[in-house]
């Protein structure tokens, strides 16, 4: 198998682990919070169409190597699960966790409360027969489906380092990440 030598991981310092020459990969590069709120450096992006980070990547920077750009900019450290399912992948999360769809569809995973938004547990509602403070019509049920679909939407609304920044990045990187 070729050894890859350039992308991401490639300007991480070298440490010896068990008398081998590795990368440090805990090493871990974070973009200043002046950056991330700067209208100019940072955009809102939307992910659509399934797309994955490498796909991300080449459609806006032309690289699809620099997807650890938008890892970076959005603090992303896991990129299966930070980043939104498909549909497929989310059908199959669910069956992982609730064991169908349908039990998902049919799960309470949490209450609402109507105008304010807060949220509360099952069983904290649940216990509103002993202690009346909950007013009836005032919470909605949140199916588990609702809850990690609106997760998994959420996930969907990125930040993306504007694309004449790419090259000051990756050299800022290196830097950084050699010393």
């Amino acid at each position: 198998m070729a050894r890859i030598t350039k992308g991401y991981f490639s300007d991480f310092p070298q440490i010896e682990y068990q008398g081998k020459i590795a990368r440090d990969l805990i090493a871990r590069p974070k973009i200043k919070e002046t950056l991330l709120n700067d209208p100019k450096v940072i955009y809102d992006y939307t992910v659509s169409n399934d797309l994955r980070p490498d796909q991300v990547a080449h459609l806006y920077y032309g690289d699809s190597e620099l997807l650890w750009l938008i890892f970076l900019a959005n603090n992303m450290t896991d990129p299966y699960y930070s980043w939104p399912l498909t549909q497929s992948q989310f059908k199959d999360h669910l069956e992982a966790k609730y064991g169908s769809v349908a039990t998902a569809q049919s799960t309470v995973k949490h209450y609402k409360h109507n105008t304010k938004g807060t949220i509360i547990t099952k069983d904290t509602y649940d216990l509103n027969n002993t202690f009346n403070n909950i007013i009836a019509g005032q919470y909605t049920a949140v199916s588990a489906y609702t809850f990690e679909d609106e997760l998994n939407e959420s996930k969907r609304n990125i930040k993306i380092i504007d694309r004449r920044l790419a090259n000051d990045a990756k050299n800022l990187l290196r830097e950084i990440m050699i010393g």
